[in-house]
């Protein structure tokens, strides 16, 4: 039996119309290029097609603790323009 795949994603800023569709976009091509939506390499994909669009400071990062990596679950954060320190 698979396992349900579970993604939690923050957008900053979300109220970026155009930030927003373009990572709509993205999130599509990965899961339509086969990468495993919760996985690092889906958001390293991701990144990099935001960047290719137009968001060159773009960043995703990917927060996932042992137990959401065992129930197949992840949390990404996607800046805009890179994560504030």
């Amino acid at each position: 039996m698979t396992q349900p795949v579970t993604l939690m994603i923050r957008l900053v800023p979300w109220q970026d119309r155009a930030f927003v569709q373009a990572f709509d976009r993205a999130r599509e091509q990965v899961v339509a290029e086969g990468l495993t939506i919760n996985g690092p390499k889906a958001a390293a994909r991701a990144e990099q097609l935001l960047r290719g669009a137009g968001f060159p400071l773009a960043r995703v990062d990917v927060e996932r603790s042992v137990d959401e990596a065992l129930a197949h679950a992840a949390h990404w954060t996607v800046w805009r323009e890179g994560a504030r320190t």
